[in-house]
């Protein structure tokens, strides 16, 4: 009787320690939660939904965290995150300028609810082992974003740059006359006009010169708007149109925009920057909002790409449309002293001719210090030693047209 009871004693202690054993065994196989220590966000998941203004972003983040609470404060900082690191077009694009905005991003990060402007309700919720993730939409204030950068010396303001190497004239082109293209043209001068550029939008009646259009034609350029560009003296050209596309769903009708732009460099015709922007698929009566909408978000992706564009090629020397006219009989003498006597006295990059006739001549011709048409008139002046003399025709922007040679009242275009 008394071995039973301690056999029995026995083989319930055993089994105690087993049940401890496995309890403990579970307890160290189960995932620890931890999130990292610092302002960097941990998910690092987002994507960029639109521009809802020049100076805001609508950016969808997902936080992951131990709890819901972590996991919404990271998503916060991966949106912020994204707009400054990530993307098409983040605030910080070379690797000195992120090396500088290290504090100062940590700041911005200990601190995400200074920056954002809107927040959604919870969008999705899931788990992954023992963290929580949470995605919501968040409108972010961009512009906050930058003055914080530019105040600490990270980035230099559109100002800065402008004195540097001068800010382009840009003209908007709309392609065709069609609902909610005037729409899709304001929304592009607001971001332009705010971001410091001058911006020209040409009369629907605008004639252009038939000296502009013989240029045009000499060097092959088909593109209707060069010519018009050409002539209000723009620096760069955006061409924009508008498509509206209808769907039924539900036995609903739905309306969904797409805005194209395409930049290009007005004195040589190169394409800088090219984009197509969208709304979401609405159920309204007119387009103009969902246009707006997808202009929005095709302004700001072109104002980017043609920012980036011009300000690399200017601290190189800006670029000039320069048409000189003369008489048949003196052309070769005229090309000659302007192409080796002015030209190659005032830059050290490649003078492109780009086209050439019996009396006319065309050239684009790179020069740093030299702001406008009219400047560039004055110094061929004096360093003009060919046939005659040198007159200006028109000057606009980057766009000269001279007359060069002894008679220039004989100098005919035809």
């Amino acid at each position: 009787m008394i071995r039973a009871k301690g056999l029995r004693f026995y083989f319930e202690l055993i089994s105690v320690v087993f049940l401890v054993l496995i309890f403990q065994g579970c307890m160290q196989s189960k995932p620890k939660c931890v999130v990292p220590q610092g302002p960097e966000p941990f998910s690092r998941q987002a994507t960029f939904i639109e521009s809802t203004s020049t100076g805001e972003s609508m950016v969808r983040a997902t936080g992951k965290g131990c709890t819901f609470n972590q996991a919404t404060l990271d998503a916060k900082r991966v949106a912020i995150w994204y707009l400054l690191y990530a993307g098409d077009k983040p605030i910080l694009k070379t690797p000195d300028a992120k090396r500088k905005a290290k504090p100062i991003v940590d700041e911005i990060l200990s601190n995400p609810d200074l920056y954002i402007r809107w927040q959604s309700d919870v969008k999705d919720k899931r788990y992954e082992g023992p963290y929580v993730l949470v995605t919501y939409l968040f409108k972010v204030d961009v512009n906050a974003l930058k003055q914080k950068l530019i105040d600490a010396g990270v980035i230099a303001p559109v100002e800065q740059l402008a004195e540097e190497v001068g800010l382009p004239t840009i003209a908007v082109i709309p392609e065709a006359q069609k609902p909610g293209i005037g729409t899709a043209v304001t929304v592009f001068q607001e971001y332009l006009q705010d971001r410091d550029f001058e911006v020209y939008v040409p009369e629907q009646n605008t004639v252009v010169n038939k000296i502009v259009k013989k240029v045009a034609t000499l060097e092959g350029n088909v593109d209707p708007y060069y010519a018009m560009a050409l002539q209000l003296g723009s620096d760069v050209y955006i061409r924009v149109n508008v498509d509206v596309a209808e769907m039924q769903e539900y036995g609903k009708v739905f309306k969904k925009a797409s805005v194209r732009a395409v930049a290009f460099e007005t004195a040589t015709g190169k394409q800088i920057g090219a984009t197509t922007g969208y709304s979401p698929a609405r159920e309204v009566v007119g387009i103009d909002a969902i246009v707006e909408e997808a202009a929005h978000d095709a302004a700001d992706k072109i104002t980017s790409q043609i920012t980036k564009s011009w300000i690399k090629e200017a601290r190189k020397g800006r670029p000039f449309k320069v048409v000189v006219l003369t008489t048949p009989d003196e052309m070769s003498q005229v090309d000659e002293a302007i192409y080796f006597g002015v030209f190659k006295k005032l830059t050290h990059r490649p003078i492109k001719r780009t086209a050439s006739g019996k009396s006319i001549a065309a050239y684009v011709v790179y020069i740093k210090g030299v702001s406008n048409a009219y400047e560039l008139f004055m110094k061929m002046k004096e360093l003009y030693h060919g046939p005659g003399s040198l007159q200006k025709v028109m000057d606009a922007g980057s766009f000269l047209i001279i007359k060069a040679g002894s008679n220039p009242q004989e100098i005919v275009v035809e």
